[in-house]
């Protein structure tokens, strides 16, 4: 839906979407190979991308639009407490480790 009182994302969120998705879609790596086709990750990608547009656009909008700051709440109230505080991904701790060490190797060398 894009009629002229529909929100539209700026580039910024866009890009960032894209981005978080495709840290995402990474981190899902494995769980695609043994559980999901390339047709069914074709299908849920977009999914993802769009509802991570979705949350940075709402979230962005937060003091300007109230029917974004009452998504933003909603989804918000919606979260599990048994949920974990997300963490770095291992790929990611593994990039920073060898960069750390690289870095260090070089001003020791």
């Amino acid at each position: 839906m894009n009629d002229n009182n529909s929100p539209t994302p700026v580039k910024k969120d866009q890009k960032l979407a894209s981005y978080i998705a495709m840290v995402v879609r990474n981190a899902m790596e494995d769980f695609h190979c043994e559980h999901l086709s390339d047709d069914q990750m074709r299908q849920l990608n977009p999914i993802i991308r769009n509802a991570i547009c979705t949350a940075l656009h709402a979230f962005n909008c937060y003091e300007q639009s109230d029917a974004a700051a009452r998504y933003v709440d909603f989804n918000l109230h919606m979260i599990p407490t048994y949920w974990e505080p997300p963490e770095l991904t291992l790929c990611f701790k593994r990039s920073w480790s060898e960069a750390r060490s690289r870095a260090f190797s070089l001003r020791g060398a």
